[in-house]
């Protein structure tokens, strides 16, 4: 059973977020660097305050190009109601969770309100097969 996989063995301790400050393009272009659907919004004491996603970010620069409008900023296009899990959280229950049509495909891993990484959809099948291989070894 893979019940005792929990988040922290699976994350990204990577800092991939992105600063409330940040310009839209600015943070389009962390996204695409790092091939991610959104990111979690921080301020400066690293802790979270929002998310961004593709859409967000599309959805604002398409409709700056089209009303010539001053840049905006992430703070002034993310989300504020942000779903997030802890690094002691069971990959099981997250991945029943993200397989729900309409889940988002990327968590931030929050302690004390701090960012402390992110999980994918796709880290979390890779810890699954790879439970999963081990088991099939012993």
């Amino acid at each position: 059973m893979t019940q005792h996989i929990l988040v922290k063995d699976a994350m990204s301790y990577d800092n991939y977020t992105v600063q409330a400050s940040a310009s839209v393009e600015e943070a389009a272009a962390t996204m695409q660097k790092h091939k991610l659907p959104g990111a979690p919004v921080v301020n400066e004491r690293r802790e979270l305050v929002g998310f961004v996603s593709e859409h967000d970010l599309l959805r604002q620069m398409l409709e700056a190009s089209y009303h010539s409008t001053s840049k905006a900023s992430v703070m002034d296009v993310m989300r504020t109601e942000v779903l997030s899990v802890k690094p002691d959280d069971s990959i099981i229950d997250l991945a029943q969770t993200m397989s729900q049509i309409d889940k988002p495909k990327l968590y931030p891993v929050v302690t004390k309100g701090k960012v402390e990484g992110i999980i994918t959809r796709g880290l979390l099948l890779r810890a699954l097969i790879e439970n999963r291989n081990q088991k099939s070894l012993v």
